[in-house]
């Protein structure tokens, strides 16, 4: 069920600089980390995209990442052996776990697992109103949407935030999600102005679930959106809080 992709050797730009962001833990055992993936629409590419993130984790020292391609893994009594599980996947056509991995997945986080939301996960299992709540804000069908991919500036809002502290405003060539539906209690960590919208969305956010902690960034559309620095900066700093609650890498 559960499938280990080795890392891309090709992808020598996002290794490099997956390699300056941090230290790892020294003395200290790595994050055990779960990809769920296997489903996206044709743009998002699921399996480079997970090849590469994973690279970007790994390269760290920090964790050590597993990946699965099949989202009832939620479902299995080894979802516990890690700290984190990152979603990076999303379809609304796409059907919804089974009744025992949607029990699983929300079981994982109410007891203290994490979650970390990537991209477009946030459009799947539109009719799972307990998944909505856990991301805290989620793409429905004929509401959420963004403008033309391309460069836009994006604003560190909470400096202070373990995420994002010392991180600075950037640019990036994505996609903008705009008009995302949710009306939880959320920390907006990181927000852009979207020309499609006429406002500023919330672009990475954190939430607590029962126990655990869910760290939401819909930045990363395409591999060179996930090659930028900042975001992988984002990316691995996201995952490391919701895994530990600490930031240890720069």
């Amino acid at each position: 069920m559960r499938t280990r992709f080795a890392s891309p050797g090709l992808l020598v730009l996002a290794v490099c600089l997956a390699m300056t962001l941090g230290n790892a833990a020294v003395g200290g055992e790595k994050i055990k980390t779960l990809i769920v993936t296997g489903f996206d629409v044709g743009s998002h590419q699921w399996e480079a995209s997970t090849k590469l993130m994973q690279s970007i984790l790994e390269e760290t020292g920090r964790f050590d990442v597993s990946i699965s391609t099949d989202k009832n893994v939620f479902a299995s009594p080894s979802l516990g052996d890690y700290q984190v599980v990152v979603l990076n996947y999303g379809f609304w056509k796409e059907d919804a776990p089974t009744n025992e991995a949607k029990a699983g997945l929300l079981r994982y986080v109410t007891g203290g697992g994490n979650v970390v939301a990537q991209h477009f996960a946030c459009s799947a299992f539109q009719e799972w109103d307990a998944y909505a709540d856990l991301l805290g804000r989620v793409w429905k069908k004929g509401i959420g949407g963004h403008g033309p991919y391309g460069q836009f500036a994006v604003t560190i809002k909470d400096t202070e935030h373990p995420i994002t502290k010392g991180l600075k405003d950037f640019k990036t060539e994505d996609e903008l999600y705009a008009r995302l539906s949710g009306d939880a209690e959320i920390e907006v960590l990181v927000t852009a102005y979207s020309d499609w919208s006429k406002k500023v969305e919330p672009l990475v956010f954190v939430k607590s679930y029962g126990k655990g902690r869910v760290v939401h960034n819909v930045l990363g559309h395409g591999l060179d959106s996930k090659q930028n620095p900042s975001y992988q900066r984002l990316l691995c700093r996201g995952v490391e809080w919701a895994a530990t609650g600490e930031v240890t890498l720069d």
